[in-house]
C-alpha cells in the first residue's frame, strides 16, 4: 500500500519531473514562531491549521514560543496521519531556517526567509502588518495559514517553478467578503435546514473543520454521502484526519467530530455512493440543499441531475 508520504513525492516527481528534487521536502528546515505570550483566539486558529497543513507535507518543523506543545502536537498527528517519521517536529530554536512563519509578529531576516501571516475574522494578511484579533471566526485565519503555508512552497521551489509566471506574495490584506462580494455575511448561529454533502474527501474536509469550529450554534441536518473509508495514503490531503482513522468510515468520523462540536446538528452518515443513496431516498423527495466535494466533472453532473434546490459544488483540478 502507498502511504501518504510515498504519494506526495510521487506528486512532487509529477510536478517537476526530477526525483532529485522530492529530498528537498526532508532537507528543509521550517519554524513556526508564536508570539512570547498567549495567542489571540484568531492567532490559535491560525496556528492550529498551519500546523495541520504544514505537519503533512515538511518533516522538519521547529515550533518556538508561547504554549508551542499544542501545536506540535497536531503536526504530530497530521504527519502520523500520512506515515512519515515525527521526530523532526519538536520545540527549537536555531536559526538561521530556510523559512520562518511567524504569527503575527516582525523578526529580522537574519533568521531565515520570514513570512509574517496574521488574521482576524473574515480577514488575511501577509507581511511587516500582519497580526491577530479577538474574533473566534475560523474562515480568516484558515485562508492565511493556507496562504502561509502556499508561500512557504513557492519560495522553496522558487526555481522549479520559474516558467509558472507565479510571484511570491510579499505584503497583502484580504477581505474575504469582498473577495466573494458577500453583503451582510456576519457570524451567527447558523441553520443548515437539510443540506447534502455529496463526496466527503479534501475540499469537503476542509470545509467541514470550517463548520466544526464555527462559534455559535449550528443546527438544522447534514446527510453526508460517501462510500469510501481512509486508507494509509489519504493523510496528505485530508484536514485534520487522525491515524486512528485509517480504514474507518469517512462519514462516520465526520459526524462524530461535528456532533461533538454541535449537539444541535443532526447529522446522518450514508456510506454510500449518491446514486445509491439517491435511488434509495426515492427521486420524489426534493434534496433541498446540495453540497458536492466531488472531484470529478461527470459525478457533479449525476448530482446536479437530481434537481436540487440549491447547489454549490467544490473541486480542485490542476
Amino acid at each position: 500500500m502507498t502511504t501518504a508520504a510515498e504519494k506526495n513525492e510521487q506528486a512532487l516527481i509529477s510536478l517537476f519531473g526530477n526525483a532529485e528534487l522530492a529530498s528537498k521536502i526532508s532537507s528543509t528546515r521550517i519554524a513556526i514562531v508564536i508570539p512570547a505570550i498567549p495567542l489571540l483566539p484568531s492567532g490559535k486558529l491560525l496556528t492550529t491549521v498551519l500546523s495541520d497543513t504544514l505537519g503533512r507535507l515538511w518533516p522538519n518543523i521547529d515550533f518556538h514560543g508561547c504554549d508551542v506543545e499544542e501545536f506540535i502536537n497536531v503536526a504530530v498527528d497530521a504527519a502520523e496521519s500520512g506515515g512519515p517519521p515525527t521526530n523532526g517536529i519538536s520545540v527549537n530554536w536555531a536559526p538561521p531556517y530556510d523559512c520562518v512563519v511567524s504569527i503575527g509578529e516582525n523578526l529580522p531576516t537574519e533568521v531565515g526567509y520570514v513570512i509574517q501571516v496574521g488574521a482576524n475574522d473574515w480577514e488575511a494578511r501577509l507581511g511587516p502588518e500582519a497580526h491577530t484579533g479577538q474574533s473566534q471566526n475560523p474562515v480568516g485565519p484558515a485562508f492565511a495559514a493556507a496562504l502561509a503555508a502556499s508561500q512557504l512552497f513557492h519560495f522553496v521551489f522558487s526555481t522549479e517553478l520559474r516558467e509558472t509566471n507565479s510571484a511570491l506574495i510579499e505584503s497583502c490584506q484580504i477581505n474575504l467578503l469582498e473577495i466573494f462580494d458577500l453583503n451582510n455575511v456576519s457570524v451567527t448561529p447558523l441553520d443548515l435546514e437539510e443540506t447534502h454533502i455529496f463526496g466527503t474527501g479534501a475540499v469537503s474536509h476542509g470545509l467541514l473543520w470550517l463548520l466544526e469550529n464555527w462559534p455559535e450554534e449550528v443546527k438544522g441536518i447534514a446527510n453526508l454521502v460517501d462510500q469510501d473509508n481512509y486508507g494509509e495514503s489519504n493523510g496528505q490531503r485530508y484536514a485534520f484526519m487522525r491515524l486512528s482513522n485509517q480504514h474507518k468510515s469517512k462519514v462516520e468520523v465526520l459526524r462524530e467530530r461535528l456532533t461533538t462540536a454541535h449537539p444541535s446538528l443532526s447529522v446522518f452518515p450514508h456510506p454510500v455512493d449518491l446514486n445509491s443513496y439517491c435511488d434509495k431516498r426515492g427521486y420524489d423527495l426534493g434534496l433541498n440543499r446540495l453540497i458536492t466535494g466531488l472531484d470529478s466533472a461527470e459525478a457533479r453532473r449525476h448530482a446536479a441531475v437530481k434537481l436540487p434546490e440549491s447547489a454549490i459544488n467544490m473541486c480542485t483540478e490542476g
